[in-house]
């Protein structure tokens, strides 16, 4: 059976390392998008099992991005899980509203993203690491 595939759309290289890195011990393959019109366009060619989305990015910002990929028929199962630094409980109501599966606040653990790709789309560690 093929890995999952993981799309992060983040305008930020460190934060999408951060996440390579801790997905790295996972079966799972990972695309990475600078902002949320180049995360659009490899969502659709690549149809990802799961979408890590920041929320602000040049070009298209995460909200945006949302709504396209909430329109879109063939994406739109996609679970999305939003990362912003704004911890504000009446925007996390709004982004699920607009059909965000999650939402996570750069200020928690980012092992955070980890334990919700595993309970999103099933991660199973590689064999043979000390991943979980």
């Amino acid at each position: 059976m093929k890995n999952p595939l993981i799309l992060l759309v983040d305008d930020s290289r460190a934060t999408r390392a951060i996440v390579s890195k801790m997905l790295s011990g996972y079966e799972c393959e990972i695309i990475e998008a600078a902002n949320g019109a180049l995360g659009i366009e490899a969502a659709r060619q690549n149809q990802p099992k799961l979408i890590v989305l920041d929320m602000t990015m040049p070009v298209m910002n995460g909200v945006e991005a949302l709504k396209a990929l909430q329109a879109d028929e063939v994406l739109k199962h996609i679970p999305v899980i939003m990362l912003t630094a704004n911890s504000n409980p009446e925007e996390m109501e709004q982004l699920k509203a607009l059909g965000a599966t999650d939402y996570i606040t750069k200020t928690q653990k980012p092992r955070l993203i980890l334990e919700r790709a595993i309970a999103l789309i099933g991660l199973q560690a590689k064999p043979g690491t000390l991943a979980a």
